[in-house]
């Protein structure tokens, strides 16, 4: 077993190793792909030795820019800082698992399917997991939570998004719509890195749309299985508040519900919001329950 914990409420974290918590008990596992290396780490809960009968819902944590799938498990990381409410149980407990095809990169393609037909069913199948399975991320993470759970929407019950890394605008647009778009809402040096380095990885206009999470909610014609919340602070340095608000009214205009929580004065770092945490652990709770009961 491989002991380790983290998360930063930063977008760019510095680009040595992570310390990793030796609170917390964790498995490493790879997968070579042609393009790509996809790692995943599996962080389990204090109570998880102590009540061998025991089932715990599965979280499946999206790391921001500049992370990695050791991400949750860095010392004086949200993992290591969720200890004591786990411990507790103010929140979950949980079985994480925490996925990572790069520090800047999104899983999609090759990567995605080996998540969700390999990685998914073989940590519920080795783990012991429950019928719950809730999507957290942030930033970047947020961005991999929205688009994944809206292509994949029966493999979430729950959603939870913080300041999603997304913007309204293909790279596939022509040059002056581009400028015209970072005129009117900002973005700089963000927007540039979210044209090359995130959307600019699909090879087409249609690839591109079939992830894009405001490209396939205005093309929803369905309700969402899922519970969706979703959270953006106003002083986003990355101009990310005018589009996660655009995507709360593309939600609304769809007749989805979600909860919206605007973070007054709050730059990037929304990932801080207890609520947030909240709101997970509630979702996990009311599954629970409505499953004991004989519910779906």
């Amino acid at each position: 077993m491989y002991r380790l914990m983290l998360i930063l409420p930063l977008v760019l974290l510095a680009g040595c190793a992570v310390n990793l918590s030796d609170k917390i008990e964790s498995d490493y596992e790879a997968l070579e792909l042609p393009k790509q290396q996809l790692e995943y780490r599996v962080y389990l809960p204090p109570q998880y030795e102590a009540e061998p009968h025991r089932e715990f819902p599965l979280l499946v944590y999206f790391h921001g820019g500049g992370g990695n799938h050791r991400t949750w498990g860095q010392v004086g990381g949200i993992g290591e800082r969720m200890i004591p409410k786990m411990r507790d149980e103010e929140f979950g407990p949980f079985v994480v698992l925490a996925p990572s095809v790069g520090r800047f990169d999104v899983i999609a393609g090759e990567s995605e399917q080996m998540l969700f037909e390999r990685i998914i069913p073989s940590v519920r199948s080795y783990y012991r997991v429950s019928d719950t399975t809730i999507a957290f991320g942030h930033s970047m993470g947020g961005l991999s939570a929205m688009m994944l759970s809206l292509r994949h929407p029966d493999a979430f019950d729950a959603v939870a998004a913080a300041s999603p890394f997304a913007y309204d605008v293909s790279p596939f647009e022509p040059k002056d719509q581009i400028e015209e778009f970072e005129q009117q809402y900002g973005g700089g040096i963000y927007l540039k890195r979210w044209q090359s380095g995130v959307a600019g990885k699909f090879g087409s206009e249609e690839q591109f749309l079939a992830y894009s999470p405001f490209a396939q909610v205005r093309h929803l014609n369905h309700r969402l299985p899922f519970k969706l919340f979703l959270t953006t602070g106003t002083k986003d340095q990355m101009g990310l508040y005018p589009q996660n608000l655009l995507l709360h009214e593309e939600l609304k205009r769809k007749g989805i519900e979600h909860e919206f929580l605007v973070q007054e004065g709050v730059a990037h770092t929304t990932i801080g919001e207890p609520r947030l945490y909240q709101w997970i652990d509630e979702q996990a709770d009311s599954l629970s329950v409505s499953r004991a009961a004989g519910g779906n």
